[in-house]
């Protein structure tokens, strides 16, 4: 295979992860929203009073979109369902303008009766179920019985927890720390 010359460049399988969405294939998989296609919420609206929500859709695409002050605010980032992403202010409707350029955002693309609409649905969009364990670990959802092999760890009837005193929880003098001396 010979070396690509400067038009196949964008074709090059090497630079494809480089590449962004653009905003209208965005505004493509809002209007999907829109006509009912699935998608899912980290949390519910009644939460977010000035913040973002991530939504996963069943096409693949996650978005994420400003709330500011309880009301539907821009797109501030996006991932295809091919890997490709997008920021808020990557895209600009012209860059030979300089800072007169203006920001091309999908949420911005909608009628306002479309804008209208997807809040409606953002506010009783349903959630991701909150994991069960909030320390890092997450249990499987149902029911889940312990496996036959699973061994119940029981306390020796001797074991007391130590103070620094050296006395055990229940006044009793401990086993393993230090003695309290004899009186004379």
């Amino acid at each position: 295979m010979g070396a690509l010359v400067p038009w196949q460049w964008l074709a090059s399988p090497a630079l494809f992860p480089l590449s962004r969405c653009c905003a209208a294939e965005i505004q493509q998989a809002l209007l999907a929203v829109l006509a009912g296609e699935a998608f899912l919420a980290d949390r519910p609206w009644g939460e977010i009073w000035w913040g973002r929500m991530r939504l996963d859709l069943g096409s693949g695409w996650q978005l994420q979109i400003d709330i500011d002050r309880d009301r539907l605010g821009a797109l501030m980032w996006a991932r295809s369902p091919d890997g490709r992403d997008w920021e808020y202010g990557c895209q600009r409707d012209d860059w030979t303008l300089g800072p007169d350029s203006r920001i091309v955002e999908p949420v911005a693309l909608l009628e306002q009766e479309q804008r209208e609409q997807l809040e409606r649905l953002l506010r009783e969009a349903i959630c991701w179920p909150a994991p069960l364990v909030s320390c890092g670990w997450v249990v499987p959802m149902g029911d889940v019985e312990p496996s036959r092999h699973y061994r119940r760890r029981r306390r020796h009837p001797g074991h007391r927890a130590v103070t620094r005193a050296g006395i055990g929880t229940f006044g009793r003098q401990s086993r393993t720390g230090p003695q309290p001396p004899t009186p004379l």
